[in-house]
């Protein structure tokens, strides 16, 4: 079953440094931020099965920081939740001054070829970790993660993900 995976630009000040309440208000509370402030910037629909590899593969190219995968599920503003929060659905949140580095990594590393020799090794240890890689899903993951976050670079905003099943 595909996934919508929706890519946001937001003013990281809409965010509070404090909400009052549990985790999940805290998450609907963020939503709603979202929902009012934010710009859907990108959408890609794949299924997990080929967003993870291509999320892990454009990780590993763009400077292999373990950071895409991880706040594009489970990352909050001002860690308002902690990583072990039990809730309805994922937030994944990427502040301005990470979105600026990742975006020079990504920018260095754009043109990368997967189907390279000295590549094809960073492909295996992917497929290893995260699964058969699609090149075409690949291509559509590093394609709108680059003009996001090239954009809010631009913008100096911060990157909101969203994931609708």
């Amino acid at each position: 079953m595909s996934s919508l995976i929706h890519l946001f630009l937001i003013d990281e000040a809409a965010f509070p440094t404090q909400i009052a309440g549990d985790d999940e208000s805290t998450y609907q509370a963020l939503l709603d931020i979202v929902a009012q402030e934010a710009i859907r910037w990108q959408t890609l629909e794949l299924d997990m099965r080929g967003f993870m590899p291509a999320l892990e593969m454009w990780d590993a190219l763009a400077g292999n920081s373990h950071l895409l995968p991880m706040c594009s599920f489970n990352f909050f503003p001002h860690k308002l939740i902690g990583p072990d929060a039990d809730l309805s659905g994922q937030f994944g949140f990427f502040p301005t001054a990470m979105v600026k580095d990742l975006f020079a990594n990504m920018h260095d590393n754009l043109a990368l070829d997967i189907s390279t020799p000295i590549v094809q090794e960073v492909v295996d240890m992917v497929e290893a970790k995260a699964g058969e890689l699609d090149p075409q899903a690949y291509e559509m993951v590093r394609d709108k993660y680059f003009v996001t976050f090239r954009d809010a670079t631009e913008q100096n905003k911060a990157v909101v993900v969203l994931i609708e099943d």
